[in-house]
């Protein structure tokens, strides 16, 4: 019986555990499912070469069946969200994983049409304009001046975010690749200005697309560039400014820094 909790067990020297990818766009549901399972598993993997293939093998297979649920059927799009939840076994004597595909919940969050949206907006402004506009001008002089102070504190916080994904986007001052992954891919280390190391970048294949992948860590925060590459690994290796480059070109996503944490540590344990 598989156990209830997340946390691996072991029974007769079977692993048991769960995947959960957390809520995550349409368009990364896979990517985050493999590495989940990669970091689970990372001690095995560590001591034997053969069980990073299953992994991907095991990966392969179950984001093959999630393809026809979230895309044929669902008929998801980017700016959806996931999150996955599935049961899994591991016998280390064969190194085979079975998914316990009875225990596979998809939580699905459809993106509201921007026509949706608009059209929202429209009514609501035509039903409440006229209300808000004699509220605020028949405001007293007090009220006005705390809407003026909440205006410009939310101007100050934007401005704020917007030169600190510059400083992000410019953070990065070399890469150096640090060992091959076993879908193909290879794995950088990200460096700063002082030569501190600030993260970790994945180049690998993608349904014949090459993906960068990059998660940053800076001042108690963390940021996340997943984008479409038209170089391939090679490319970057020869040449590791261009994987500076082109991850200039990105606007950074903010992610929690457990989330990165986790994903850096992914990266780890897919190197073989």
């Amino acid at each position: 019986m598989l156990m209830s909790s997340p946390e691996s067990s072991s029974q007769q020297g079977v692993i048991e555990n769960e995947v959960n990818t957390g809520i995550v766009i349409a368009g990364a549901y896979a990517d985050k499912l493999r590495r989940t399972l990669f970091a689970q598993l990372r001690d095995y993997v560590k001591q034997s070469r053969e069980l990073a293939r299953e992994i991907a093998r095991a990966a392969a297979e179950i984001n093959s069946l999630l393809y026809y649920i979230l895309v044929d059927s669902l008929k998801s799009d980017k700016g959806d969200a996931v999150r996955i939840r599935v049961k899994y076994r591991m016998d280390p004597k064969d190194m085979r994983i079975k998914w316990d595909y009875d225990t596979l919940r998809v939580e699905f969050f459809k993106r509201q049409s921007d026509e949706e949206v608009n059209r929202i907006t429209k009514k609501v402004v035509e039903e409440k304009l006229e209300e808000v506009l004699k509220r605020f001008a028949e405001a007293g002089r007090e009220e006005v001046e705390t809407a003026k102070t909440e205006a410009v504190e939310v101007e100050a916080k934007t401005v704020e975010k917007r030169e600190e994904e510059s400083e992000i986007a410019g953070l990065v001052a070399s890469a150096d690749p640090i060992g091959d992954m076993a879908s193909g891919g290879v794995v950088f280390k990200l460096i700063d200005r002082a030569g501190g190391s600030v993260g970790l970048a994945s180049v690998e294949p993608r349904a014949g697309d090459w993906i960068l992948d990059a998660v940053v860590v800076h001042k108690g925060k963390a940021y996340r560039v997943y984008a479409k590459t038209g170089r391939d690994r090679e490319a970057y290796i020869n040449n590791p400014s261009l994987l500076i480059e082109d991850l200039s070109k990105q606007k950074p996503l903010p992610i929690s820094v457990e989330d990165a944490k986790k994903m850096i540590e992914g990266k780890m344990s897919e190197i073989i």
